[in-house]
């Protein structure tokens, strides 16, 4: 089985007395979010099969990990045992169990197929809020904190991160961008509104590229003042305007 960095693994060991009664030793490896369920770092354990162990770690950590465990994925080293066949399926001394929780290799998500969809002309706005101190608004907007322009590689940012939505969230489809633009205000006492609006053409809705461009756009000015403002905070991170497809121009502000 390829060993993955971030893995973290309970090693389940034999103890001496139990070395003498049987020959099969998994060890489980089980990621950030089961080990926390687990509360527990190894526990001594012999088993002949996926489920003989996996039994044996509900039995250890409780209800809440056999909660867990039910959406789950269990590897035994390349190959997926459903759980059905956990309990007639063998394993062998040092044979490596992985238990992955859903977004490391479950099954119950999908991409939806709008392939049938009519492609229109789209567009969508978003906006969020960097609330900070009023002299780090000024001097974000002005240019003038301690690393510089913040305004325009925060539009850049924005820009880019419209344009790789796919690679961030998973289930988002490419999508023809033809507009991208961010743009920064003052507002209230002491915050910054961030906007940022996406046009195309196709068949599925902009929304997810506006926002995306809003918060990278916002986040990338909290990084150029953050040594400066550590209470900084985004806020209000919403949809407010969109258009194109079977529901028309919407607006929410």
């Amino acid at each position: 089985m390829r060993r993955v960095a971030w893995r973290t693994p309970f090693e389940f060991r034999l103890t001496d007395s139990a070395r003498d009664r049987v020959a099969s030793v998994p060890r489980l490896l089980f990621f950030a979010a089961i080990r926390e369920a687990a509360g527990a770092r190894a526990l001594d354990v012999d088993a002949t099969t996926v489920g003989e162990a996996l039994k044996v770690a509900t039995e250890r950590y409780g209800a809440r990990f056999e909660k867990i465990l039910a959406f789950c994925t269990v590897l035994h080293g390349e190959e997926k045992v459903k759980p059905e066949d956990w309990w007639n399926h063998p394993v062998e001394q040092p044979d490596e169990i992985a238990v992955l929780p859903p977004v490391s290799g479950g099954e119950d998500f999908h991409m939806v197929d709008v392939g049938d969809k009519e492609e229109t002309k789209r567009e969508a706005s978003a906006v969020c809020r960097l609330i900070c101190n009023p002299s780090t608004r000024d001097r974000l907007l002005a240019g003038t904190v301690a690393k510089g322009d913040a305004v325009g590689p925060a539009k850049v940012a924005g820009m880019l991160a419209a344009k790789r939505v796919p690679e961030l969230i998973p289930l988002c489809h490419p999508v023809r961008t033809t507009f991208v633009e961010v743009t920064t205000a003052p507002v209230g006492d002491g915050a910054i509104e961030v906007r940022a609006t996406v046009r195309g053409r196709d068949r599925t809705g902009f929304e997810m590229e506006a926002l995306t461009a809003c918060a990278i756009a916002a986040l990338s000015l909290y990084d150029m003042a953050k040594a400066e403002d550590p209470t900084m905070r985004v806020e209000g991170l919403r949809i407010v305007a969109k258009s194109g497809g079977k529901s028309g121009s919407v607006t929410f502000e």
